[in-house]
């Protein structure tokens, strides 16, 4: 690829098959965001960035968020060559991706993370970029399929991992769980996760945990919940 392409190769050596896998990055300066959406789902102008995370190596079929890739332990190993190197076809995802070409990738990601019984917050990431790809995509129903399952692994997350070690922390966490039932049109619990956030910033000793925006946010969302389930409530009785 040309110096002028948004796009560059980059190499990683697999740690299942030892591969020197070639995979396809968008170089930082080409990179313009136009809007982001409650939920974090960017949106670019030009090459979209979100759509080159995962990394498949062509050889193994061992698939992955390029920020994990690398991290496999021998249990791991021994799931996916039982479960997925097994019945692998070997090709190639490396240059430019079509909204489908993202789609394959981040569904042999979900697989092998099922596969290897990856943390829930790691699978609430990955349903949560691929629900993005389908509103990319304009298909609502597929998208809330995906949002559907995000929101089931988030709400896991948040009741079984240590978030406060990740990139995750627990009030993010909550923060998008109450946006993907808003999403999911799900009005009073929507409300409620918004309204236990707003409490966990009124306590001091949690308060500078919770950046800024995050919260403003949050109180705009509960607003807007409380109105819809309180139109939703009087239009049933």
């Amino acid at each position: 690829m040309s110096d002028a392409s948004p796009l560059y190769s980059s190499q990683i050596k697999c740690p299942l098959c030892e591969t020197q896998v070639e995979y396809t990055k968008v170089r930082t300066k080409s990179v313009k965001i136009t809007r982001q959406d409650t939920d974090f789902c960017p949106w670019y102008e030009g090459e979209n960035p979100l759509l080159y995370e995962v990394v498949v190596c062509p050889e193994c079929g061992y698939g992955a968020h390029v920020t994990t890739f690398e991290t496999l332990n021998k249990y791991k190993k021994e799931k996916i060559r039982e479960k997925i190197t097994k019945r692998w076809k070997k090709r190639s995802f490396h240059g430019q991706r079509t909204l489908e070409q993202a789609l394959e990738v981040f569904k042999i990601a979900l697989l092998n993370l099922y596969e290897m019984d990856a943390p829930s917050s790691e699978i609430a990431k990955i349903c949560m970029r691929i629900g993005w790809i389908y509103r990319y995509k304009a298909n609502e129903d597929m998208e809330k399929k995906f949002l559907e399952h995000a929101l089931k692994y988030y709400q896991l997350a948040y009741q079984n991992e240590d978030l406060s070690r990740g990139k995750l922390d627990e009030y993010t966490c909550m923060f998008i769980i109450g946006d993907l039932y808003k999403r999911l049109g799900q009005h009073v619990e929507s409300s409620q996760w918004f309204s236990r956030l707003i409490m966990c910033y009124s306590d001091p000793a949690q308060k500078d945990k919770i950046p800024q925006r995050l919260i403003e946010t949050a109180r705009e969302l509960f607003h807007e919940t409380k109105e819809l389930a309180a139109a939703e409530k009087s239009k049933g009785a």
